[in-house]
Order: structure tokens, then sequence, then C-alpha cells
């Protein structure tokens, strides 16, 4: 399909090339003109579909132009472009059966979607000619009724009889036997804003009219396109030509294109040769190794020599990691990692499997190590920041060596600091100092030091000669000591400055420490500084 684009200013063309993917949206060849009589020639040498053309022109107006399209080339759709909003023209451009009228300044992705009609206003044109041609049962049928055989077929959940697919096959009045050959072609279509920003309408018609252009010059017919809900297309030919070695070649036609175009990360697998009663298991065992697939490349894979190019699979020596984690070597641990996951790689044994085991076995032998040395590792690692490396880690290789060399140096880490028990100690003692006048939890004193509470205790006991309460209750009371000598607050504002709201117990612990309640030892030094002075 081509297009013609019309208007005598160059930075408008300029404009409509740049702000438009028409390459994108199907098109062949753009053409451009300033006049219209280039406009005229072009149309008469060339193929052209759809003219966007302006109205008001040097040398001939966009109407006078139409005027001539309607007569000379029938059927061509036809768009003005137009800075001029004027109810005249508009009848004008009614009256000459113009498809659209867009007034600038131009919105581009709002054009767009003028385009798409325009593209859908061509494709009923000829079908309807179609019609006249074949049949109407035929044309508006066909492509539905195959792409809905293919669907229900390829992606039910359950087994299927050959009965069953040839009782399907007849009841839709389609051609296919059980022992006929078919091509089918799994494209993993790379998440992408341009992606994001099409109708499940748009995605079919872009895709279906990429994916024609390609294929049918070699003599393929497109017998289905199905888009599932993965970012998944699947293509299903029938090769009338039988020469060998080309559908490779045209799968990477059709990545370039859509990496051009479309999708930044895409990888297309293919099978040829595929009886009708295989076609679903098939589908199934590529799907499989789309979906397990972790590289970003872009790249054209035969199923047939990916599952003989795989060899034997080996297991990583997790004894070997376990005792390189016990023994604190971060650096050697590492490397082995490395190196098995190189070796999967070399071995094409490297897929997103791999990489959950591998980080599933990195979790389970820092999990345990981390408990015997009494630390949650779910408090250590309860970060944003390791949520998001869990996640990415299993779509590449090196997601997974920033993952693994997170959890083992934070984890490596941490049993360093905790051997030297003073490190925590302090830690716990500073936010007691800092925060005695509320409430600690339990949970707060875990979430500092990432250890269970009931070990916490203990090794703060052994440290301190105190208890949490008994040492958290000993900085308060040291601290109403001062204010009380300071003799500028209440006895009752002191004890909720301590975090006591309990003015009863705050006066019983305080007397158990002093010997005196808060109001006899706010009066006894009350006095004795006033001796003082007064001498």
């Amino acid at each position: 399909m081509n297009i013609l684009l019309v208007d005598d200013n160059q930075y408008v063309l300029e404009g409509l090339l740049d702000g438009i993917d028409f390459s994108g949206l199907g098109f062949s060849q753009v053409y451009t003109a300033k006049s219209a009589g280039k406009a005229r020639e072009l149309m008469d040498s060339n193929s052209i579909q759809i003219v966007i053309t302006d109205i008001e022109m040097p040398n001939g107006s966009g109407l006078e132009l139409l005027e001539w399209i309607n007569a000379v080339h029938p059927g061509t759709v036809t768009l003005f472009c137009t800075s001029f909003a004027d109810f005249n023209y508009a009848k004008e451009a009614v009256r000459l059966h113009c498809f659209d009228y867009y007034v600038k300044p131009i919105q581009y992705s709002d054009f767009t979607m003028h385009v798409v009609k325009a593209i859908e206003e061509v494709q009923r044109l000829e079908s309807e000619k179609q019609i006249q041609k074949y049949g109407k049962y035929w044309m508006d049928n066909q492509w539905n009724n195959k792409a809905d055989f293919w669907y229900k077929y390829l992606y039910r959940l359950n087994q299927v009889t050959d009965d069953e697919i040839r009782e399907e096959i007849t009841g839709r009045k389609l051609e296919y036997t059980l022992d006929q050959e078919i091509d089918i072609c799994i494209i993993k279509i790379g998440k992408s804003i341009k992606i994001q920003m099409l109708t499940e309408e748009n995605k079919d018609f872009i895709f279906r009219n990429i994916s024609e252009e390609i294929f049918v010059k070699e003599f393929y017919v497109l017998e289905g396109l199905l888009i599932t809900a993965n970012n998944t297309m699947t293509v299903i030919l029938s090769n009338q030509n039988k020469e060998e070695h080309r559908l490779r070649k045209l799968c990477g036609e059709l990545l370039d294109c859509l990496h051009k175009y479309v999708a930044q990360e895409s990888n297309c697998y293919y099978r040829e040769h595929i009886k009708v009663r295989e076609a679903r298991k098939a589908v199934l065992q590529m799907e499989e190794i789309s979906l397990d697939d972790i590289s970003k490349e872009k790249r054209v894979i035969d199923y047939q020599n990916y599952v003989m190019e795989r060899k034997e699979e080996y297991s990583a020596d997790l004894n070997e990691w376990e005792s390189l984690f016990r023994n604190k070597q971060s650096e050697n641990l590492m490397a082995k990692i490395n190196a098995y996951m190189a070796e999967q790689m070399r071995n094409k044994n490297m897929t997103g499997q791999f990489l959950r085991e591998i980080r599933s076995s990195i979790v389970q032998i820092s999990g345990t190590i981390l408990q015997e040395n009494k630390i949650e590792a779910y408090k250590l690692f309860d970060d944003a920041y390791y949520d998001t490396i869990f996640t990415e880690s299993v779509k590449s290789v090196s997601n997974m060596q920033r993952f693994a060399e997170y959890v083992i140096g934070k984890s490596i880490d941490y049993i360093k600091e905790i051997e030297k028990s003073q490190t925590f100690i302090t830690k716990i003692i500073r936010y007691m100092e800092e925060n005695y006048n509320r409430n600690i939890t339990r949970d707060e004193l875990e979430n500092i030091a990432y250890v269970n509470i009931n070990y916490l205790s203990r090794i703060f006991k052994q440290e301190t000669g105190k208890s949490l309460h008994n040492y958290l209750m000993g900085i308060r009371i040291d601290r109403a000591i001062a204010m009380l000598q300071e003799g500028k607050t209440t006895v009752s504002e002191v004890s909720l400055s301590v975090g006591y709201d309990n003015f009863s117990y705050f006066s019983r612990l305080f007397k158990d420490k002093t010997g005196y309640t808060p109001k006899e030892y706010k009066n006894m030094f009350s006095e004795n500084k006033k001796n003082c002075q007064e001498s």
C-alpha cells in the first residue's frame, strides 16, 4: 500500500514524515509533492491508494486535485489536511466525497488514527471489489474462520483427537487435511511504548499487514496470525513453493521490521514441515523455549537446531557454594557462580528456569547460614531494592550476578558484624538513648539488629549485665534525675517526658533506684541547692 502527501510547505511534509510511522502502518512507499501538478504526475506513474493534501496551494488547489482524482483514479481515499476551517471548503470537500477533513496544527498521535481509518477504508473498498469477484461469504468470513480454528485448536487446554480436528475442519468448510504440512513461527514481542499504545484491533491490523508483505512475496500463504496475552505472536504458514531454507531469512526480515517500527526486543522461533495433526504439540514445545529464553538479542531460532545444540545439563556443586559462603569467601563464591552460569551458556542451557534454580539455591544457602547466626533473613532483606532485583534476577545473567552479589555480600558483611556482638549492642543502646521517651517495641529492636529478639535479649544481657527492659528503665530514670535536678518542670511532666504516663508506676521505679520518691528527690535537691547558695 502506498500513500501520497501533498503540501506546498516543505516543513509540513517533513513533519508528517517524521511524526507518522508510515512503515509501521504497513505502507511500502511514501510519495511527496509540493503542488497539485506534481501530485498528478506521481499518481499517473505509481499505484497510490491514499492521498493527504492541503487545500490552498499555488498552481491548483486541493479541491481541484480531488476532482481530478475522482475522474482519473476513482477509489483513491483522500484526506484534506488544511489550516482553513472554512465551512464552504468543508461543504465542497463533502460534495467531492473527501474521506476525511483535518484542521491544522497537526497532532501526530491523533492524526495517525485518521490515517488508520483511511487504511481501513482502502481495505473496505478493496474487499468490496473482492466480494464482487469471489462472493460475500468467502471474503467476509474466511480469515476470521481460519483464525478462530487455529486459536481454538492450538490453545485448547485439553488434548484434541484427530477425529475432533477433522470434524472442526469439515464443519468450517476449510481445505486442510490432517497430514498437510505447515510452518509455524512464534515471535516473542518485546514490550515497548508503541506496543502499549496499540489497541488489540490495531495490533492485529499492523502485524497482519507486515507479515503478509514479508511472507506472501515468497509464495507463502498466511493461514493465521494469533496474538496472545503474553505478547506472543503465532504465525501459521503454508508453503506453496516448497523451496527450503527461505523461512529463516523471512523470519529475520520480520524481526527487522518489528525491531525498527514496533518493538525493540523480539525473538522468532520457527519450525517447518509440521503436520496439522501435530501443530498443537509443536506450538506448546516452541512456546516453552520462547518463554524460557532469557536472551535480549534479536535472533531467529530454528527449533530443531535449538534442541539438538543443547548439551547435557550438569548441576552446580551446592555443597561447595555453601562451604564458601559459610567461610565468608564471597569473591571465591561469586567466581564459582559466574563460572557455572558461563558453562551453562556455552552449553545453551542458560534459561529462565536455570536462573530460577540458581536464585533458589542462593536464597536457601543464605537463609540457612543466617539462621544459624540467629539473623532473620526476611528482616535483613526487607527493602524495596531487594524486591526489585529478586524479580529481575531471572531475566538475564547480569541481573542474576547483581542479585547474587547483593545477597551474598550483605549476608556475609552482617555476619561479620554480629560476630563482634558489640556492634549491634551499640546500635540498640544508641536507639534506646534516642527514643527512651516513647514505647519501644520488640519488632523495632529486631529490625535494628536483624536478629531474633530472644537471641538479642540473651546477648544484650551477656554484654551489659542488664536485660533490655532494665537497661531502658535505667536510661529513663537517669534522664528523670537530670530533669528534677534542673527544677524547671513538675514531677508529672518529668514522668511523661521520660516515657511513663502512669505516675504511680514511675514513682515506684524512681524510688527503687534512688531511695526517694520523685517529689522527695526534687525537694531535697532544691533545698541542698538553696543552702549552697546561702553559704
